[in-house]
């Protein structure tokens, strides 16, 4: 039998316990509605001021990501030790570097990134690798998929042409290459109101719906949300082990 003194330290505790879990389920209400979409919005948004996304940077390289996210991809690098991390869309390059950075202090895997456009000056890196030319082009996609050696652990990052068409088509292409266990990261979810850009039209999160509808093989993984500000909702998507 517990003595008094135990007994009050054990109801002090377990009080303690349920009024952080009281709070933490209500401050997750708040945050999943209002609060994180304007956020969001405002975030994404600085960019038309030259700040935020548009002034983030990685070793001196332009990195138009969500710095979260970003943290979001070492933790899978390191949890998924892929071989190869192929890219569409490179744009500056900035993210490309950072993913071959990472792969260097992982010393495992390395970056193709594939863009319609080759732009002078790009970082240069052991580990990574450009490709010019459209992603959902035979011949470019042939060409990725040969650089998956056999029996190597692929995973894919989509930030190309954010329109629906386009992606769905990216997504129907690059999941093959996707190992079970896995990932394809649909980047840019939250445009078309998903929460900014309600203008845009239907883009990358209308093409992850219908790619969930055409497939059982993939699962939306919500777990690498968890920082709540994210630009890619409902886009950590994760091939299901055999």
């Amino acid at each position: 039998m517990r003595a008094p003194r135990q007994l009050s330290y054990v109801v002090r505790n377990e009080a303690f316990v349920f009024r952080r879990l009281v709070n933490k389920a209500l401050f997750g209400r708040r945050l999943q509605g209002d609060v994180i979409d304007r956020f969001t919005e405002a975030y994404y948004d600085g960019a038309l001021f030259g700040e935020t996304r548009a002034d983030t940077h990685w070793l001196g390289i332009r990195t138009d990501k969500n710095p979260l996210d970003l943290w979001i991809y070492q933790e899978l690098l390191h949890e998924l030790r892929p071989d190869l991390i192929v890219e569409t869309g490179t744009a500056f390059g900035g993210s490309a570097l950072y993913l071959s950075s990472i792969c260097d202090l992982l010393g495992h895997g390395k970056v193709v990134t594939v863009d319609i456009i080759e732009q002078e000056g790009r970082p240069q890196h052991p580990r990574l690798e450009y490709v010019t030319g459209s992603s959902i082009a035979p011949e470019i996609v042939e060409a990725v998929k040969r650089r998956v050696e056999p029996g190597g652990t692929a995973m894919v990052v989509l930030d190309s042409n954010h329109k629906r068409d386009h992606v769905l088509e990216e997504l129907r292409l690059y999941a093959p290459l996707v190992t079970p266990g896995s990932y394809i990261v649909v980047e840019d979810t939250i445009l078309n109101g998903h929460p900014v850009s309600p203008e845009f039209g239907p883009g990358p999160m209308e093409a992850v719906d219908t790619f969930l509808a055409e497939t059982d093989e993939f699962e939306v993984d919500r777990r690498r949300e968890k920082l709540y500000l994210t630009f890619n909702r409902k886009g950590y998507l994760r091939r299901k082990p055999n």
